[in-house]
């Protein structure tokens, strides 16, 4: 058998480690894969500058006091143009509403403004009530959302899920990837 001479276990990984250094990137300031950026956390729907909050109170029988729909509505920005057009189901009365598109005063930015619309039921079911809201921003842009709540009145309804006209979309953050 022949004998390795130990010269060999000294230059072998000596010769190894300056290999590694000859094909490693220079780190003179440029590389060959930029370091990974740092992404901030989005939110999967941009926010928009009007928000529409509606409740149902209900009233008091005993009072005579009917139930009514409150609509909050908020602004971030300044709103022009605010149109406001309330959609009831069949089967609900409500009073005191025009039949069209309702005009806002123009809002400033913070403003909030509370819009009541009593209602009565003229019969026992779920009633899906939506407000819609067109508006324009100083710069020009127009934009369209609505707001919708589910009032029950009378006999429960079966299990299952109202969506009181709205649509629900799976999201994912931008930065994972889709299949």
């Amino acid at each position: 058998m022949r004998r390795i001479p130990p010269i060999v276990f000294v230059a072998l990984p000596a010769v190894c480690l300056s290999a590694a250094v000859l094909f490693q990137p220079s780190h003179s300031g440029t590389t060959s894969v930029p370091p990974p950026a740092l992404v901030p956390r989005t939110t999967v729907e941009p926010a928009l500058p009007l928000r529409l909050d509606l409740e149902v109170r209900d009233g008091l029988p005993g009072d005579g006091e009917p139930a009514r729909v409150e609509a909050t509505i908020v602004a971030a920005a300044e709103l022009l143009d605010v149109l406001l057009q309330w959609d009831f189901p069949d089967g609900l009365e409500a009073s005191g509403v025009a039949a069209g598109p309702q005009t806002l005063a123009p809002l400033r930015s913070g403003e909030r403004r509370l819009l009541e619309v009593p209602v009565r039921a003229l019969r026992a079911g779920d009633f899906a009530i939506r407000l819609e809201a067109v508006f324009r921003l100083a710069d020009g842009r127009q934009f369209r959302t609505q707001q919708g709540v589910l009032w029950r009145q009378g006999q429960a309804a079966p299990e299952g899920r109202h969506h009181a006209g709205a649509y629900e979309v799976m999201g994912v953050p931008v930065t994972e990837p889709l299949p």
